[in-house]
């Protein structure tokens, strides 16, 4: 089956590389061991600048092994047409778990810690559909709202002289404020990155064919 128009085929994986991608997966059994589990959520910062960006990941890296065995049908790929589904979802669910009272009820009910595992590498996933079918001015939407999400609640956690979770330390809090900061940073320069590969940084005709060319 061919793949649906306007998403971009994803290229044959090195045998090599693909076994790395498999071994990734084993992370999140890695993550739920307790004595891991508890180190890194004892820590505001860690459970947020790492334990998230590597449940991100891995959502994303298993929607791409999945892609590569399965076309989707036309209903998916008219649910996710443009990426507007799948990138509105992933910045929900990433705005959802910042906030502080989200991450007081992970900290303490074991129900919400799941659903925090679960929906984060849903949203991965979600991040990986829409990448693979935006166009230019629909990345650039959801990329300036993630960093103005970030930046924002970055500079709410430095700048606050109160805790704002019950469960961590003022410290961490704004270790986490700063670390938000350098990612909404990380995101503008990629994504400025990113477009100048594109012809007329993908806001012209041919930027389309070019984009799914790279890919």
């Amino acid at each position: 089956m061919k793949p649906a128009a306007g998403v971009a085929a994803l290229p044959a994986p090195r045998p090599r590389r693909e076994w790395a991608l498999w071994c990734l997966l084993c992370l999140p059994g890695v993550l739920l061991l307790a004595p891991v589990r508890q180190a890194i959520e004892a820590s505001m910062a860690l459970q947020m600048l790492a334990e998230f960006p590597v449940l991100l990941a891995l959502g994303f890296v298993a929607s791409v092994l999945a892609a590569r065995r399965h076309d989707g049908s036309r209903a998916v790929e008219a649910l996710m047409r443009m990426g507007l589904a799948p990138l509105l979802c992933f910045s929900l669910c990433l705005m959802f778990w910042m906030v502080p009272l989200a991450l007081d009820l992970a900290r303490l009910d074991a129900g919400v810690n799941a659903a925090k595992y679960i929906s984060l590498l849903f949203a991965g996933t979600a991040l990986q559909h829409g990448l693979r079918r935006a166009p230019a001015a629909v990345l650039v939407f959801f990329s300036g709202n993630l960093v103005w999400t970030l930046a924002t609640v970055g500079m709410l956690f430095h700048d606050t002289q109160s805790r704002l979770c019950a469960n961590y330390l003022l410290a961490d809090q704004w270790l986490v404020g700063n670390g938000l900061i350098a990612y909404a940073v990380a995101v503008a320069v990629g994504l400025v990155l990113h477009l100048r590969r594109l012809p007329g940084f993908g806001f012209s005709p041919r930027a389309g064919s070019h984009e799914g060319e790279e890919q």
